[in-house]
């Protein structure tokens, strides 16, 4: 063959393996996007109305504030500079570019259990993002817990390190289902119970967890504690859109995961974890002695107040507040309004005011729910700028038990305050003789 052709051949061959290296990358960056998407990063990698990926955003833990990372591809400020191997780390150990140890507040607990190549798939797509040339606020956390290498015993206790194996006695949708609730939404990191050491209490996984300011429900199959009185439908319809009639919608992080996350996932991955979670150990709770969504019923309570005189309307202050601020979408007898995306929920037949504990209630009513769909905004005003803690107690012991749970352990104003501080909520202004609201 004359030297020209062989020139010509040896072209033609690094042309096609340029072209099918471009298309592997395209098809690596196209998975890290889904991946990270399903992972929800920007939940704690954004801050609020900031730059994708950019870092910045303060996650409240009992010990005090983490500030998320800057992981765009900025080579100063992000993760720019770092090799597949650092980011592995990272994710799946812990471990920080420089050999820090990092806080479980980067759920690694759960990220170990992921595919080395999920992770680099990750790391492709974040590399094509745009750089972010800002420094996130550095965590600092006060003595004992700013000493990082005292991590080293929590993953003793707590980290059991390693890439989760398929259970080749289970169909391939139970293994993806299994991979996305253990291992890339980490659902255990708000769903299961905390021990001592603050690290997942995997005896009672998926039994339920408190986030503070807000309970994250038992999502086992038990039929009273848990999701075992709901239909396949009804849990894959619940994760794409946060609403299902008589039974729940969703508000706080729950809210957050789907408007960020889930609803962006294909429908086959949501069958998938709605037949995991269906599979799962039921985890009972004494407390809660019959089904959240299966309390409550209409209320008459604000027919009495019409007309009443000044000593009854005192007697009924949660009626009150419900009736000028709660009535006029959710109905005077808590049925709500409206049907399909836009319906106002009813305030019975509801997970929320169901639950043996209304902590959900009371924060729903401090911040309100805004969960940016498809389909539009689903929002309901935020009442911390207009009630007052007692408001906000009554309001909320009034929801309960009326339209909810009586049994629900009732909340005071002082519980409400901590509640309101723990958020960074303003309370309302106080106004004096002669000041007009």
């Amino acid at each position: 063959m004359k030297p020209v052709l062989i020139q010509a051949a040896i072209a033609v061959v690094l042309m096609q393996c340029a072209v099918a290296q471009a298309a592997d990358n395209a098809a690596q960056i196209k998975r890290g996007e889904y991946l990270a998407r399903a992972g929800d990063c920007t939940a704690c990698h954004t801050a609020t109305n900031g730059p994708l990926f950019g870092g910045g955003f303060a996650v409240s833990t009992p010990f005090g504030q983490i500030w998320g990372s800057n992981i765009s591809s900025d080579k100063q400020y992000g993760i720019g500079s770092w090799s597949d191997d650092q980011f592995v780390a990272a994710v799946r150990d812990g471990i920080g570019k420089n050999g820090e140890q990092l806080y479980p507040a980067m759920p690694y607990d759960s990220f170990t259990k992921m595919k080395r190549d999920d992770v680099l798939a990750i790391k492709a797509y974040l590399m094509s993002m745009p750089p972010v040339h800002q420094a996130s606020p550095q965590t600092d956390l006060p003595f004992p817990f700013n000493q990082r290498w005292g991590m080293r015993f929590w993953k003793w206790f707590n980290f059991d390190k390693g890439e989760l194996q398929n259970d080749t006695q289970q169909s391939a949708q139970w293994n993806n289902g299994r991979y996305l609730v253990e291992a890339l939404a980490h659902c255990g990191t708000c769903h299961t119970p905390r021990n001592l050491t603050m690290g997942m209490d995997n005896d009672k996984a998926l039994a339920g967890g408190d986030l503070g300011g807000w309970m994250a429900y038992n999502i086992t199959p038990d039929k009273q504690a848990g999701i075992g009185d709901w239909s396949h439908q009804q849990l894959v319809t619940y994760l794409k859109t946060g609403f299902v009639a008589n039974k729940a919608s969703a508000s706080g992080p729950m809210a957050e995961a789907i408007e960020h996350s889930l609803q962006y996932l294909p429908e086959s991955d949501l069958q998938d974890i709605a037949t995991y979670l269906r599979s799962v150990k039921p985890q009972p709770d004494a407390q809660q002695t019959r089904a959240r969504d299966s309390w409550g019923q209409p209320s008459t309570a604000l027919i009495a107040l019409r007309g009443a005189d000044d000593a009854t309307r005192h007697a009924q202050p949660g009626a009150v507040v419900f009736a000028g601020n709660c009535a006029s979408c959710h109905g005077a007898e808590g049925a709500g309004s409206g049907s399909g995306f836009h319906a106002y929920p009813s305030l019975f037949h509801h997970t929320s005011t169901g639950a043996a504990d209304a902590l959900n209630v009371v924060s729903v009513v401090l911040n309100g729910v805004h969960r940016h769909m498809r389909e539009g905004e689903v929002f309901m005003p935020p009442f911390a700028p207009e009630l007052s803690d007692q408001q906000v107690a009554d309001v909320s012991n009034f929801v309960t038990q009326q339209f909810g749970n009586p049994a629900a352990a009732k909340v005071d104003a002082k519980q409400v305050k901590g509640l309101r501080e723990d958020a960074k909520l303003a309370s309302p202004p106080i106004y004096g003789q002669g000041d007009k609201p």
